[in-house]
């Protein structure tokens, strides 16, 4: 087989639909032999794309337009919430659903694992055919997604590389029209290094806690976040303690920042995410004191 079908997708944006590739000059034999030949793939009925194609972009695309929202940053780094769902945009009067992972069946509403945004029509065609950009990603998870994921997602993307981060004022003119979006925007910080930190830090702002991320307390110790000059709250996992010696250094650590005056409090992302009013109350308790 010659790769003239292949290469035509690609020109076509990395997915074509078949109308498009007979427009190209290709004959519908050429492409259903491609197929058969495993140069392209067949993602639903008369829509064909690259054997490269992420995996998520091919399942949004199953059911019906791009990959959005939380799913996208996701795909370029950005941290993952505990039950990830695929967003997906797609035109506001789309009726032909797919499922994600059968094109053969219709996608069932009741999908708690599929988040359909109507909203492809506001998508830039030549930048966004596949993906939602960085920056309406963003936008699309402060609206979709609850409050402290949102804050540790776009945490996150903030320190990918330049060309996959959102630009947070770009975010703003998106939400322009919602307040209450607009106002976790100007809660966002790079700083944070964990998602479970982001989550901490948005939990107590909502109680009236400020707490700053990475914080230098000497020349050699950052601490995750510190509250009131003097309280240390330290999100730790268990993937930083893999190990006796990660463990043990973890410890010397703490000790360390105990020794420099500071009160030390650990949680764990399972504290922060499923138990966080016995943060809180641990949290109020020691300022309290």
């Amino acid at each position: 087989m010659t790769a003239i079908v292949p290469a035509t997708v690609r020109r076509l944006g990395s997915v074509a639909h078949r109308r498009q590739l007979l427009a190209a000059g290709l004959s519908r034999r050429q492409v259903e032999s491609s197929w058969a030949a495993g140069e392209i793939v067949r993602i639903r009925h008369g829509l064909y794309g690259l054997v490269d194609l992420p995996t998520d972009v091919v399942r949004a695309a199953r059911v019906g337009g791009a990959l959005s929202g939380a799913s996208s940053l996701a795909h370029r780094g950005a941290w993952v919430p505990p039950t990830p769902r695929l967003v997906v945009s797609v035109p506001h009067n789309a009726r032909d659903l797919r499922d994600p992972d059968d094109a053969g069946e219709r996608l069932d509403p009741e999908r708690s694992d599929v988040l359909v945004l109507r909203d492809l029509s506001r998508f830039d065609r030549r930048t966004e055919r596949l993906m939602a950009s960085p920056s309406r990603a963003a936008a699309q998870a402060f609206l979709h997604e609850p409050a402290e994921h949102a804050a540790a997602i776009v945490d996150s993307a903030l320190r990918l590389a330049p060309l996959q981060r959102p630009d947070l004022d770009e975010v703003s003119r998106l939400l322009a029209t919602r307040r209450s979006a607009q106002g976790l925007v100007t809660m966002i910080d790079p700083r944070a290094e964990s998602g479970t930190e982001s989550m901490a830090r948005l939990l107590l702002a909502r109680d009236g806690i400020r707490a700053e991320p990475q914080v230098w307390v000497d020349d050699h110790t950052r601490v995750d976040l510190l509250i009131d000059g003097w309280f240390v709250l330290e999100c730790v996992s268990k993937e930083h303690h893999s190990s006796p010696a990660h463990y043990n250094r973890d410890r010397e650590r703490i000790v360390h920042i105990t020794g420099l005056g500071f009160v030390v409090l650990e949680v764990t992302y399972p504290q922060v995410l499923f138990d966080w009013p016995a943060v809180r109350q641990a949290v109020r308790m020691t300022l309290g004191r």
